[in-house]
């Protein structure tokens, strides 16, 4: 739905929709005449007359009648020019009866100027959403330090724990097929990942370094004593 501002003209509201270009308000021709009560025409008369003072995109733009239709819903077979504040300014300099100040200071500071304060609104929600943004990143990067530093202290949990044990068991399993000639390997084995990691037991390698240990574990050969 079109937002509207109400305009007091003599005893009379008028409501005038609010259109924009660019993010810029503007008003069409018709409108300044139905608000300044001037003859239908006058506006466009004026602005014929002062086109060549005005500065189009700064002053005012022009929409074909596909974009007067689709942007605005206004028919306009021969195109629509729509004025900013300052092309409205220039184009009713001329208009200096009391009613005409009272329109100019009402379209100023509640259709055309109240955009500049949604403007710091905008801005005032960008900045605070930076902020937030930026708070979020700082935090991010302090969990991501407290995670690494949290790995170089976690020792395995019992799911890794369980899977360096497999990965023991499978290895001496796999060189030697006696059981019962097993337990020397095992205790070597031990021995070796506590003394390569400076750990009182297997269950106490780090988290960070359990790829590591299977990597060892994969590529173990025993010590063969001699008899």
């Amino acid at each position: 739905m079109n937002k509207l501002v109400k305009i007091q003209v003599e005893n009379k509201a008028k409501q005038l929709t609010i259109k924009e270009v660019y993010g810029k308000r503007v008003v069409t021709l018709k409108e300044v005449d139905e608000l300044h009560l001037r003859a239908d025409g006058t506006a466009r008369r004026n602005f014929n007359e002062n086109k060549k003072h005005l500065v189009e995109g700064e002053d005012y733009f022009v929409r074909n009648s596909y974009e007067a239709r689709s942007e605005f819903g206004i028919t306009a077979p021969n195109g629509l020019v729509l004025l900013t504040e300052s092309g409205y300014l220039m184009l009713v300099k001329s208009f200096s009866d009391d009613l005409a100040w009272q329109v100019q200071r009402q379209l100023v500071n509640t259709y055309f100027r109240v955009q500049e304060s949604n403007r710091d609104t905008v801005k005032a929600l960008l900045a605070a959403t930076k902020n937030i943004i930026a708070a979020h990143e700082l935090m991010e990067e302090r969990v991501d330090d407290i995670e690494n530093r949290l790995d170089t202290q976690i020792t395995l949990d019992s799911g890794q724990q369980r899977r360096l044990q497999q990965a023991i068991n499978k290895k001496v399993c796999t060189i030697e097929p006696d059981k019962a000639e097993r337990g020397e390997l095992f205790r070597q084995i031990h021995r070796e990942i506590k003394d390569r990691w400076q750990v009182a037991s297997y269950k106490d390698v780090l988290r960070q370094e359990l790829q590591d240990v299977l990597n060892y574990v994969e590529a173990w050969k025993p010590i063969r004593r001699a008899s």
